[in-house]
């Protein structure tokens, strides 16, 4: 087997969120708003439940089906902006939004008004972007994973610190687009 070391794959990721309704072409999500710094990377998971069909001529299993899947984004973000935390708790997270408005309460103020949420949660549009194969010193070539639904989907808190930074985990579940014959969860296009 031969090795080709330009395969190997390193380097952070930037994560950008919009809203999924605008999540309609790869240019628009490459206008998303960046989240910022993020600690322990990015990881996208394709977490498939798999189900034994057992028969009693082989004692085990005759195949294996799939009967459902589950796609995960998930990320720690270092930057503990309101935003930031509007994402990480399923909320609008633009500034004028819904849930964040800029001096709302005094001049100079932005407050994140989290109140009770209906059943539906807030969906995002993300895209990631990091390093693809071929990247070198002198040139980068790009990942992209482009999804248009996504939702906030593990719990998350806030802490102040004396000795460490203000994060906040956030773990987004990709839900399907049905029109989206072929790609329902996105797309992972490499630069070459």
């Amino acid at each position: 087997m031969s090795v080709n070391v330009s395969n190997i794959v390193v380097g952070e990721a930037t994560i950008k969120v919009g809203d999924s309704a605008n999540a309609t072409t790869i240019a628009a999500m490459d206008s998303f708003t960046d989240l910022g710094a993020t600690q322990n990377g990015v990881e996208i998971s394709w977490e498939p439940d798999m189900v034994d069909i057992e028969i009693d001529q082989y004692g085990d299993a005759a195949k294996v089906i799939q009967s459902k899947v589950k796609v995960m984004v998930k990320t720690t973000l270092a930057e503990g902006t309101l935003n930031n935390l509007a994402t990480a708790w399923s909320y609008d997270n633009s500034t004028g939004g819904a849930d964040i408005k800029a001096n709302q309460d005094g001049a100079n103020t932005k407050t994140l008004m989290f109140g009770s949420q209906g059943v539906y949660p807030f969906e995002y549009a993300l895209q990631i972007v990091g390093n693809a194969p071929g990247s070198t010193a002198s040139v980068t070539k790009t990942r992209k994973f482009n999804t248009k639904r996504a939702v906030s989907f593990a719990s998350s808190m806030i802490s102040m610190k004396r000795s460490e930074a203000t994060v906040f985990e956030v773990s987004f579940r990709v839900l399907p687009v049905t029109d989206d014959t072929g790609y329902e969860y996105g797309k992972i296009i490499d630069q070459i």
